[in-house]
């Protein structure tokens, strides 16, 4: 990957989250158990393994691979999910972590933190912009006061060519947030670029 495109995703994504099970709210009760069933011990087993640093890398993804398969509960289900998605990234495994996006925006369609994460993997990691479109849109439709939706959606539109959206697109995020691009140079780089017609970089 450019080091042009990874100065993107640390410049224009959130800081990532803490991935702890306190640092976790509930987001929803366990897809595959009834409230009142006590989770399977061995669902504890591989998400103590999963959440262990010194495990190797590829025995962790499968370890928490098979926490959520024998149906974790929240909190930590969702602490989990994000872990895989942190250790998938850092392996490159790309085309699973965008399936492990597009699982959560099927399971919670209505949150639009699911569908930002689809998008800036899909434009990010995958360098994938025309894939990436769809998701950031629904972002920005399901939070419409998210400045950081916007300069993902204009990265995007300027990398398909699209430049007076991308340039509509960066001037949403200014008026939600005057500081959006501020600390964001790559960000900024790409708006003047789109304001001259041209793809960024």
């Amino acid at each position: 990957m450019s080091a042009a495109v990874l100065l993107l995703l640390v410049q224009a994504a959130p800081p990532p989250k803490k991935t702890t099970t306190e640092a976790v709210k509930p987001a929803s009760v366990s897809l595959t158990r009834p409230p009142g069933e006590a989770e399977p011990e061995a669902a504890r087993e591989q998400a103590r393994r999963c959440e262990d640093a010194d495990l190797d890398r590829d025995e962790a993804i499968a370890a928490c691979r098979e926490a959520l398969r024998l149906g974790v509960r929240e909190p930590r289900r969702s602490a989990l999910r994000q872990l895989l998605a942190q250790r998938l990234t850092a392996a490159e495994r790309f085309d699973e972590l965008v399936a492990l996006h597009e699982e959560d925006t099927t399971r919670r369609p209505q949150e639009p933190e699911a569908w930002r994460r689809l998008g800036a993997a899909q434009l990010f990691l995958k360098e994938d912009a025309g894939a990436a479109l769809p998701a950031l849109e629904a972002a920005a439709r399901l939070r419409p006061d998210d400045a950081e939706v916007f300069v993902l959606l204009g990265v995007c539109l300027n990398a398909l060519g699209r430049h007076p959206e991308a340039v509509a697109a960066f001037e949403e995020a200014l008026r939600l947030d005057a500081g959006a691009l501020s600390l964001r140079p790559a960000a900024e780089a790409v708006l003047q670029a789109a304001r001259r017609g041209e793809r960024w970089p």
